[in-house]
């Protein structure tokens, strides 16, 4: 299929359904918004930010999970439901997705530790460790170490190079969700496998396709947050009928161990 293609097929999927769609990641937007805020109840920052940290890997992974279950859904021809964005915790899901996040977490947090090695050298620990938990953004406090431009022009490529390889772990772990929605039986390890298997040899198409809605993102920021739900759910659609697409024409071919 042509990128044209799988956007004509979200279109036509989301027609009669658009608002609901949207509507459903909007009450996903404040019901998140709500859980986090359990973490205010403590006035020492510590603790907020471990119950902040707990909250998203045990609870709100479970709500953007949500999404990309509703698009499948969608794509397939089916309609949107306000009780969709709680699935996770249904149907025997919560346990396995559970681990599919820690895994991809963890996965993160040793890419960016390892990629960000040569800041340890150079800069020290605390940007090192920095630059860790926060996915390579520097905080203020550590800028004064980066305006060095040998440190600045190293922190420029490691950070180009971590978001590249970070982007294929990210793209990866969704279709492995995707998959553990369709093969319920299959063990974490396996839907990985197979997401990987689903991506070989399309990763590029893949990508120009999320590069094609870089037009849609402007006009949706142009129009503020109301437009960027709308793109939103646009390009989670389009993204569904391209991993659909692949298992119709990769898993009905070969039969993976």
């Amino acid at each position: 299929m042509r990128l044209s293609e799988y956007r004509q097929t979200a279109k036509d999927r989301l027609n009669g359904q658009w608002g609901i769609n949207v509507g459903l990641i909007l009450i996903i937007g404040i019901l998140t918004g709500a859980i986090g805020g359990v973490s205010s109840i403590s006035n020492r920052e510590s603790i907020q930010l471990g119950i902040s940290f707990l909250l998203s890997i045990f609870v709100l992974f479970a709500f953007s999970y949500a999404i990309y279950y509703i698009s499948l859904y969608v794509i397939r021809g089916g309609r949107a439901e306000l009780g969709q964005i709680f699935i996770v915790f249904q149907k025997g899901y919560y346990v396995p997705l559970l681990l599919i996040n820690i895994a991809a977490q963890i996965v993160q947090y040793v890419l960016a530790a390892i990629f960000f090695i040569p800041m340890l050298l150079r800069a020290g620990s605390s940007v090192y460790f920095s630059l860790i938990v926060s996915g390579g953004v520097t905080s203020a406090g550590n800028a004064a170490t980066l305006f060095d431009i040998g440190m600045l022009t190293l922190y420029l490529i490691l950070t180009v190079i971590f978001l590249i390889v970070s982007t294929i772990i990210s793209i990866l772990f969704k279709f492995a969700l995707w998959v553990k929605f369709d093969y319920p039986e299959l063990s974490v390890g396996e839907c990985i496998k197979r997401a990987w298997f689903l991506l070989s040899d399309r990763w590029g198409k893949y990508i120009l396709l999320q590069l094609s809605f870089i037009g849609w993102y402007i006009l949706g920021f142009v129009a503020l947050l109301v437009g960027l739900l709308f793109v939103a759910v646009y390009v989670n659609t389009a993204s569904a009928a391209f991993y659909d697409q692949a298992v119709k024409e990769k898993l009905t071919q070969e039969e993976l161990v």
